[in-house]
């Protein structure tokens, strides 16, 4: 793996998993740098070691830390029932946020740029886990994915249509059809999908690619995230309200979803009840743009 600094191999102790780690020589924590998770696709044809060897030396180019997980849940050719692979994938997520959290105690992560990439089966990891977690997961590359409806286990109050997804394919590529079906499966879904369809088939991906498409999501398009905290754990009715955000927000009105409302930067609200809630927040930016965002919380 041509590089300056050394690939760290690493096990994830909670749940045992063997992860990549590739941090550049010119890392600082002065400033906070972007996190690529590059997900590998059915083995032997791929693995986290293959793509850890495209990513090192451009990483240590480009400024980026990148991390390669050991997935289960990428078989390809002869993947398992839906049950078994829904299980599969439930237990690549649970490692995979593991890994991203170890890496961000570690080091100094953007929360703005963490995005997702892979190729072939690896669609089966970043589709799952991206699409999950939003909060996370900024931005997906998808290079010739596989696909299958059935395979989907993300719930509708769980996706953000503000989540950009990229999804590559080469016109003669044998899963041409798969990943035309993930892109009318997503955007069914509500989900913005920028699609290309290129020359050729089957090939690996040249991470300038799906670097190129992160740089310009984290450029042109805002990022704006709702957090919620439990104020009181005996009382799940009251619910404190945060936003971050890049470029920075300067106004914001809240819609808490029982009627109520509030302009204060970071509110705490009681409900009457438990319950679902639509929140929505009409925020506006330094640069002057003006954004909607809403998420769906469930207080039990």
């Amino acid at each position: 793996m041509p590089s300056q600094a050394k690939v760290q191999e690493i096990e994830e102790p909670n749940t045992q998993r063997a992860y990549l780690l590739y941090v550049p020589s010119t890392y600082s924590d002065q400033v906070a740098w972007p996190l690529v998770v590059a997900c590998h696709g059915t083995w032997p044809y791929d693995t986290a070691t293959f793509q850890m060897r495209e990513w090192a030396q451009f990483a240590e180019n480009r400024g980026l830390i990148v991390l390669a997980p050991q997935l289960s849940a990428t078989k390809g050719d002869f993947p398992p029932s839906p049950e078994g692979q829904i299980a599969l994938q439930s237990a690549d997520e649970q490692a995979v946020l593991a890994m991203v959290s170890a890496v961000k105690r570690q080091y100094r992560i953007a929360e703005d740029r963490v995005f997702m990439t892979g190729w072939s089966a690896g669609a089966y990891a970043i589709l799952h886990i991206g699409l999950r977690n939003p909060d996370v997961f900024r931005a997906l590359y998808i290079r010739q994915g596989t696909f299958d409806a059935r395979f989907m286990d993300a719930p509708p109050d769980r996706l953000d249509p503000w989540q950009r997804i990229k999804v590559v394919y080469g016109m003669t590529d044998l899963l041409r059809d798969q990943s035309k079906e993930m892109i009318a499966w997503l955007r069914g879904q509500g989900m913005y999908v920028d699609q290309e369809e290129i020359s050729g088939s089957h090939r690996r991906t040249d991470p300038k690619e799906p670097w190129r498409y992160f740089a310009k999501v984290a450029k042109d398009t805002p990022w704006v995230r709702i957090r919620t905290n439990a104020v009181e754990p005996a009382d799940p009715r009251v619910v404190r309200f945060c936003l971050d955000a890049v470029p920075r927000v300067v106004k914001q009105k809240w819609f808490f979803g029982d009627g109520e409302e509030s302009s204060e930067p970071t509110p705490t609200h009681t409900y009457a009840k438990t319950g679902r809630y639509e929140v929505k927040v009409n925020v506006a930016l330094e640069d002057g743009r003006k954004f909607t965002r809403s998420k769906a919380i469930r207080l039990r």
